[in-house]
């Protein structure tokens, strides 16, 4: 999964790529291909605090985080994240598609956005949102739209800078959630929309849809 995503992230041509890790073996099958390495410390509990541990080590005025677990990610979604970034001046920026079906609606590890006209993120949740009235939970799809954040997000420099500022939040404890906290803090989060993607590998039953994926692509 690590040497796919990062080949996605290089068929990108945004710029350099780093791999970030706190753990030696992976720092090793990561040179191994020939990726460049930055070691963080454990403690971190995120893509984006290990990011800003390390964002003074960057030139780039832009940074895209890429988690090892989408290998199947289109390159071109990595890019226009980092196009969306630059035309609108949003200090967060992240990709959205349309949820097409009631399973993963409820799948609370798939993560809803709720999005206003002009593509401004208004919430995060696991939950299914908004709530559909008066109609029955598995016919929800049908009622109204719903957007799932497809895994990775682009932040300007200043806000990676900034990010040790932020103060904690209720509601990123609650769902578990970062954007939760930048929200919270009132930082500007756009959504653009794209098609929706292969999945990423957040449980077992997800690592087995991604290998079954990578084998009809490569066949036997």
């Amino acid at each position: 999964m690590l040497r796919r995503t990062y080949q996605v992230a290089v068929e990108a041509g945004c710029g350099p790529v780093v791999v970030l890790t706190d753990a030696d073996e992976v720092a090793a099958e990561a040179r191994s291909f020939g990726a460049a390495v930055m070691m963080t410390e454990p403690a971190l509990d995120s893509g984006t605090s290990r990011i800003a541990s390390i964002v003074g080590r960057l030139e780039a005025q832009i940074v895209v985080n890429l988690q090892a677990d989408t290998p199947l990610l289109d390159p071109e979604v990595v890019a226009r994240s980092v196009r969306e970034t630059t035309r609108t001046g949003a200090s967060v920026t992240l990709p959205v598609s349309r949820i097409a079906d009631s399973r993963t609606l409820h799948d609370a590890s798939v993560v809803k956005v709720v999005r206003g006209h002009d593509g401004r993120a208004l919430y995060c949740s696991r939950a299914p949102l908004p709530h559909v009235r008066d109609v029955r939970a598995e016919s929800w799809v049908d009622a109204t739209g719903f957007w799932a954040h497809v895994g990775l997000y682009a932040y300007r420099r200043e806000f990676l800078e900034g990010f040790w500022d932020l103060p904690p939040s209720a509601l990123e404890q609650a769902e578990r959630l970062e954007q939760l906290r930048w929200l919270e803090a009132g930082v500007p989060l756009h959504t653009f929309e794209v098609e929706q993607q292969a999945p990423s590998v957040d449980t077992a039953a997800d690592l087995e849809r991604v290998r079954s994926l990578v084998i009809a692509e490569v066949g036997p």
